[in-house]
């Protein structure tokens, strides 16, 4: 006579986290719905970390600090400047007008202080004849213009590619892996919801 092998460890986790028995009638009721109306709760967690979390730091990593040599090199003069994103609004040679922004995370909601430069340099420069050296922004919903040096000689004002590099090199270090751990954590919850729900307990 056989006997059935006992649940093992990680068995019994499992069961001891979904919960109560399943609750049959909750789950009748969700028979035949699609995924994210049957699991609402973990749907709407998921979808919450990649619209704000997720999406967001993709597009930090994918833009990276670029090699120098690709770098497009603009005159302009500019118009405006304010502390958060754009940061500068420009207009070409060409009179076309446009908006750029130093090195900062993109997010959702955003609206970021630069401190490539201070608050007195930013001050000084509309008005001057400028050379920016960047690149267009990747995956953005909107155009975006990253710029990485800046010259105003008349201002005396000079932002190499060197010092802008090197500090935005360390906060996409350090985003990643604040991103990181505030996930790690937070999927482990929503694994539990998902439990929870497939047991139709929530």
């Amino acid at each position: 006579m056989s006997m059935s092998r006992p649940p093992g460890r990680w068995h019994r986790l499992i069961d001891k986290l979904s919960g109560p028995p399943p609750n049959e009638a909750v789950l009748a009721t969700r028979k035949g719905k699609p995924f994210w109306r049957r699991y609402s709760a973990f749907s709407l967690g998921m979808l919450l970390s990649l619209t704000l979390v997720i999406a967001p730091e993709f597009v930090n990593q994918w833009n990276r600090v670029p090699d120098p040599l690709t770098l497009q090199t603009l005159q302009v003069r500019i118009l405006y400047t304010q502390q958060t994103e754009p940061h500068l609004f420009v207009e070409l040679l060409n009179g076309q007008r446009r908006q750029m922004e130093w090195p900062i995370n993109v997010s959702v909601g955003g609206r970021f202080r630069s401190h490539e430069w201070t608050d007195a340099q930013r001050q000084s420069l509309p008005g001057c004849m400028a050379t920016v050296q960047g690149t267009p922004l990747k995956l953005t919903l909107t155009e975006r213009f990253r710029i990485w040096a800046l010259e105003c000689p008349e201002q005396n004002i000079s932002i190499n590619f060197q010092t802008t590099s090197k500090s935005h090199s360390k906060r996409l270090t350090a985003s990643l892996v604040i991103v990181l751990s505030l996930l790690i954590p937070y999927y482990l919850l929503y694994a539990f919801v998902f439990l929870r729900e497939k047991r139709g307990h929530l």
